[in-house]
């Protein structure tokens, strides 16, 4: 005999919720981009033809993880290595990590300044965690990823502050002069997503300097850190290439959080190896933190990971043919999206710099985003994501294309609907 649960459950499940958790968690908002992609997945189950721009997610069929990583997990859990790793991540894998940064980078912080995780999400919660507390002045830079969630979480004083196109939608050193004041935590993020765009050195130069000359001020108060989001950084243009805040502003280090993962560079999302490189006084605390939430990578994925980013050469290899993949794509858009831009449509990109991102505009007279959006997956089969969905709440016209679910030959077809859902909705 079985007891069927849901008879004894209340009909108002909605006030129930409500009463049993938190009003934190009841402010709490879901992703507006899986909401996109599910209605794109159930739009393609029905078989119509929808080019999906939207996920920060590799389809494996043409973005394969490199076969070390593979190998590598498959011949340790052959080899029975499936028991729990340590807290803060497996020796090996740590120093591989301090390695690759001394290695690429030129920045040698050491493997007691590295914590493994399972991706990048752990140590960028834990950030927020290690040091906000409710009511603290957070800061962060329109558009981005995902840091309002954070902020609601962490119930903080979080301050959006709007960039613009002309500056590559990163702030500039005025802005975060102006915005240091008491600020706790800042978030950064480059290469950007949702822009694909990447922070001019100067410029980063500029801020990290500021934010030493801040902490200096402030004496024995408590630092201004800076969450530095780097996991796109091996994936830049050669004409923009990534720049560490420390590299730039040695002084800063104190103050950096480094998010990183093998997610984007390597296509492996749903392996989840992720870490954070900080200065190793703070270690201990992350550590800590990530143990008690249980957010360890799994013992095969550290292995096969570690022996990936000590080769070199295999490192070399895929990252030349996997930003070669990226920009066939993003360049063939760019392209695409300029031409009819010359040709008078209301349209306008800018031109890809890293990432797998491309920020596209489309500006249609009394016409919404959600408008704009729904007329591009329906007429065009054109999957995007509004801007909106990264904190910048304004009908801009501005979108996110993401390019690691789609093939090159997707590409020119969707090109050549939207060319005539524009003309068409412009009367031209």
């Amino acid at each position: 005999m079985s007891i069927d649960i849901r008879a004894h459950l209340p009909s108002d499940t909605s006030a129930a919720t409500n009463r049993a958790v938190t009003e934190v968690v009841q402010g709490m908002q879901g992703s507006q981009i899986l909401a996109i992609a599910t209605a794109v997945r159930a739009m393609q189950a029905e078989g119509k033809q929808v080019c999906n721009l939207t996920v920060g997610d590799f389809k494996p069929t043409e973005f394969p993880v490199p076969e070390r990583l593979v190998e590598g997990i498959q011949s340790a859990v052959a080899a029975g290595q499936t028991n729990y790793p340590p807290s803060d991540g497996l020796p090996v894998l740590r120093q591989a990590i301090a390695d690759f940064y001394k290695r690429d980078l030129g920045l040698d912080y050491g493997p007691e300044s590295v914590v493994v995780c399972s991706g990048a999400r752990p140590v960028l919660y834990g950030t927020w965690r290690l040091f906000t507390n409710p009511g603290d002045k957070t800061v962060s830079f329109l558009p981005a990823w995902n840091v309002g969630y954070y902020a609601h979480l962490n119930q903080t004083d979080h301050h959006f502050i709007r960039t613009s196109p002309e500056t590559n939608f990163f702030p500039t050193v005025e802005q975060v002069k102006e915005v240091l004041p008491n600020t706790r935590l800042m978030v950064i993020n480059s290469p950007l997503n949702p822009t694909g765009t990447v922070i001019d050195p100067a410029v980063l130069q500029g801020i990290a300097q500021a934010i030493v000359d801040e902490n200096n001020a402030r004496g024995d108060a408590p630092p201004c850190m800076l969450m530095w989001d780097a996991v796109y950084w091996q994936l830049t243009k050669d004409s923009h290439p990534y720049k560490s805040p420390v590299q730039l502003v040695p002084e800063v280090a104190p103050y950096v959080i480094h998010i990183d993962a093998i997610s984007k560079a390597f296509a492996a999302t749903g392996l989840r190896v992720g870490w954070a490189v900080m200065p190793p006084y703070l270690q201990p605390k992350m550590k800590a933190l990530i143990g008690h939430m249980g957010a360890w990578a799994a013992r095969p994925e550290q292995l096969a990971t570690a022996a990936l980013l000590n080769d070199a050469e295999s490192i070399e290899t895929y990252n030349r043919w996997m930003k070669g993949a990226i920009d066939a794509r993003l360049d063939t858009l760019y392209d695409g999206i300029s031409a009819m831009k010359a040709k008078g449509l209301p349209v306008d990109a800018i031109a890809p710099q890293g990432a797998i991102y491309l920020s596209f505009r489309v500006k249609l007279e009394g016409k919404t985003n959600e408008d704009i959006r729904a007329l591009l997956l329906n007429e065009a089969g054109m999957a995007v994501v509004p801007f909106q969905a990264f904190d910048l709440n304004e009908d801009s016209g501005w979108f996110r294309i993401s390019i690691g679910a789609v093939g090159a030959e997707e590409i020119a077809p969707m090109l050549k609907r939207l060319e005539a859902t524009i003309t068409k909705a412009v009367g031209a």
